[in-house]
C-alpha cells in the first residue's frame, strides 16, 4: 500500500480549544467543575498535545477502508489473493468516503480519574478519481485525482474544531486529461 498520502495540513486543537470543551463538560460533571482551574494552562496544553496525537490520522488507511467497501475493489482483492496474475487495475470515478470516530480524552487529577471526555470526529474525504492496482490480495494507490478532506471535531453539540485541507503525496492520474478550451477555434491545414 502507498502510505505517502497525507493531509496537507494536520487537524490540530489548541489548549484553548480543549479548555473550552472542558468548561462544557464541567456543566454536566460536578467532579470536573470542582477541578476545572487545575485543567487550565499547562494541563490544558498537555491535554491538547495528547488529543493532537490521536488526531494525527493515517488518511490512506481511511481511504483504503472506504475503497474496500466498493464491490469491484473487494472482488479484485479477493481474486488476486487466490490467483497469481499481473496486477488488476480498478478505476474509481468521483467518490466520497465518510467516517465517524469517537476519540476519548481520559483525565486524571491528583491520582483520581475524571469522567472521560468523549468527542466525535466526522471526516469526509472526497476524490475526483482514484486508480488502484490490485495484486496478491492487496491494493496500491496508482493515482489520485484532486482530493480533499473536511473534518469536524465536536463535544456533544459544541463544535471544537472544523478543518478542511487537501491531500498530498499521491501520484496524479496520468490517464486523466483535463479539457482545455482553446483561445481561438482550431484549424488544421493538410497538404494534399
Amino acid at each position: 500500500m502507498n502510505n505517502s498520502v497525507k493531509l496537507r495540513t494536520r487537524i490540530e486543537v489548541s489548549a484553548e480549544d480543549v479548555e473550552r470543551v472542558l468548561v462544557e463538560h464541567a456543566k454536566e460533571e460536578p467532579s470536573v467543575s470542582r477541578v476545572l482551574e487545575h485543567l487550565r494552562g499547562p494541563a490544558g496544553k498537555l491535554a491538547a498535545d495528547e488529543l493532537n496525537k490521536a488526531l494525527d490520522l493515517n488518511i490512506f488507511e481511511l481511504l483504503a477502508q472506504g475503497w474496500n467497501q466498493v464491490l469491484a475493489v473487494r472482488n479484485a482483492v479477493q481474486l488476486s489473493a487466490l490467483l497469481p496474475a499481473p496486477p488488476a487495475i480498478v478505476r474509481l470515478d468521483q467518490h466520497t468516503i465518510n467516517s465517524t470516530s469517537y476519540p476519548v480524552l481520559n483525565i486524571n487529577v491528583a491520582g483520581s480519574a475524571l469522567p472521560e471526555l468523549k468527542l466525535t470526529l466526522e471526516i469526509s474525504a472526497g476524490a475526483q478519481s482514484a486508480t488502484l492496482a490490485v495484486r496478491e490480495g492487496r491494493f496500491e494507490l496508482v493515482a489520485l485525482g484532486n482530493a480533499s478532506v473536511a473534518a469536524r471535531l465536536r463535544y456533544k453539540n459544541v463544535l471544537l474544531k472544523e478543518h478542511a485541507t487537501e491531500l498530498e503525496g499521491a501520484p496524479r492520474d496520468p490517464f486523466r486529461h483535463e479539457r482545455v478550451a482553446p483561445d481561438q477555434p482550431l484549424s488544421v491545414d493538410i497538404p494534399i
